[in-house]
């Protein structure tokens, strides 16, 4: 088993039990105003699925949830190897530019605009002189092998740097909890098909409400396993 961390809490079979984590990536920045973005990206982003953006201005990271609103194949890039890579542009609409984040996002576009502004319905979206880093939090799926209330152990396609942070969405029972966890271990599995890894989780922040339904979940897992 991957976990060898030492546990304050028993695990619990938990087959069944999906989640993702949000992984950054870079993306392309093609426009930008107060309410939303044009962006770029290699992955095709969900359409009205809500998403983590976050871009560095001045050694801060301005963040913000974004809804994707509609994203289409723009082109196909070539790389070095000589891969085939598609480019897709998706339009955003942020859900939660609000208070000192607005002033932040009003800088960074005043500060990186082209003076020549795009006319748009629903306002003046403005192109921006320089890349910029800007990154997105992608979904990506993992199976849950066990839980407690303190860790799990995770199995996924995409291998995670020990002692690397991210979000995490944890489905249970149809609602989706949002949880912090490290990686404590990264164990390549064996196998003729899919690349697969055994990732060992430790929670780091956990509201008290996502808490308290984890917990209830996992005395229905050790009633099940006492039955």
């Amino acid at each position: 088993m991957a976990g060898r961390e030492k546990r304050r809490n028993k695990r619990y079979n938990a087959a069944g039990v999906r989640g993702n984590v949000r992984f950054l990536a870079d993306l392309k920045l093609v426009n930008i105003s107060i309410d939303g973005a044009a962006i770029e990206t290699s992955k095709r982003l969900d359409l009205n699925r809500e998403y983590k953006f976050m871009i560095d201005y001045k050694a801060t990271p301005l963040e913000a949830r974004g809804l994707v609103v509609w994203s289409q194949l723009v082109q196909a890039e070539k790389t070095k190897e000589g891969d085939v890579v598609p480019i897709y542009r998706s339009g955003v609409k942020f859900l939660d530019i609000l208070d000192e984040k607005t002033i932040g996002l009003m800088n960074f576009i005043d500060d990186n605009r082209v003076r020549t502004p795009e006319r748009r319905l629903g306002g003046v979206r403005c192109k921006i002189s320089r890349p910029q880093n800007m990154t997105v939090g992608y979904p990506y799926e993992y199976l849950v092998k066990e839980i407690s209330l303190s860790g799990m152990e995770i199995q996924t396609e995409h291998a995670l740097d020990p002692d690397s942070r991210h979000e995490m969405e944890l489905i249970l029972n149809d609602k989706v909890l949002t949880i912090t966890g490290r990686v404590v271990t990264c164990v390549k599995v064996p196998s003729e098909k899919t690349v697969k890894y055994d990732i060992g989780v430790e929670f780091l922040e956990m509201p008290a409400d996502v808490r308290e339904l984890l917990s209830h979940f996992i005395d229905t897992l050790e009633e099940s396993e006492e039955s």
